[in-house]
């Protein structure tokens, strides 16, 4: 004889207590998504940070750059002694520092200091420093470049 059961009585065929996941794993994938995202965007605000600082470095490069240029291109004889690294200063009509606001990049300061070299009035020393504006900028988008200027006929004129 063949046993028929109740179909209230039987046992379900559903999913068993193994199927689907808990409450404790769904929120420990929770806490590991967050820590992953929290990486993530740390690393997107570092990223940032360094493109600005890599801007402002090379708008500062370009800025020392053509300053020494254009004080290359002053006749020796015109070059005065003075500036200075750390403050805008002028000696009369000369400027030894220019402020550019770089578009796309914000302000970059250029300050230079020309000097003649102790024992040969022949010999000028040139050193130009440039860096962006800001707390966290100036130091690390510092570019200072020098250089020597002779000239070895004074009375002759010397370009």
């Amino acid at each position: 004889m063949e046993h028929i059961q109740n179909p209230e009585t039987a046992p379900a065929s559903g999913p068993g207590p193994e199927a689907g996941f808990t409450l404790i794993e769904v929120l420990v994938a929770i806490v590991i998504l967050i820590f992953g995202l929290m990486a993530v965007s740390n690393l997107l605000l570092v990223a940032a940070s360094s493109n600005s600082v890599a801007n402002q470095s090379t708008a500062a490069a370009t800025a020392a750059s053509e300053t020494l240029e254009e004080l290359k291109q002053v006749p020796f004889t015109q070059l005065v002694d003075g500036g200075s690294l750390t403050a805008d200063t002028s000696a009369g009509p000369v400027n030894f520092f220019r402020n550019d606001r770089i578009p796309g990049v914000g302000p970059i300061n250029t300050r230079w200091v020309i000097s003649t070299v102790p024992g040969d009035a022949q010999v000028k020393f040139i050193t130009v420093q440039s860096e962006g504006v800001g707390p966290m900028v100036r130091v690390r988008s510092r570019t200072t470049y020098t250089t020597f200027r002779s000239c070895t006929a004074i009375t002759q004129g010397c370009p």
